[in-house]
């Protein structure tokens, strides 16, 4: 990484570092979603730039994001890990598809409300492989164009 004060590395380190931040304060007041939801923008503030698309391009899916990002640093993570990575990007669609409620349909007899909740464990893993995945990128920087 370059040393410079103003340069957009060191910018989107710096902000990736305070959501960071912003989950850990979440998952420890038990606000395990917005967890989540800050990791998923920590490993966001990390995605390379992406070339301008059309005015009306849809926002990448969460798996296009988890793409791009385990394509930019792939090199820095391990294998096992960049699994979990793409598992923070994805996991509300994860959890959706897990709960496979279809309007119409009767609950399942399980008790549906244990997969609306995130768990302390979930929140934990998650917060793990984003926290993980903002230490390589300290270490082994930006991918340049």
């Amino acid at each position: 990484m370059n040393s410079g004060d103003d340069h957009p590395d060191r910018a989107a380190l710096a902000r990736a570092a305070r959501l960071m931040t912003k989950a850990r304060d979440a998952f420890y007041e038990r606000r395990y979603e917005e967890c989540i939801e800050r990791c998923q923008e920590t490993l966001g503030a990390l995605l390379p730039p992406e070339p301008p698309a059309g005015l009306e391009a849809p926002p990448p899916s969460p798996e296009e994001q988890a793409d791009r990002f385990l394509g930019a640093y792939a090199g820095l993570l391990p294998l096992v890990e960049a699994e979990r990575i793409a598992g923070v990007f994805t996991f509300f669609v994860r959890r959706k598809a897990r709960f496979g409620y279809e309007r119409g349909r009767p609950l399942p007899r399980r008790d549906w409300w244990e997969f609306l909740q995130i768990s302390r464990e979930e929140a934990s893993e998650v917060l793990a492989a984003a926290r993980r995945a903002l230490e390589a990128v300290q270490r082994g920087g930006f991918p340049r164009p």
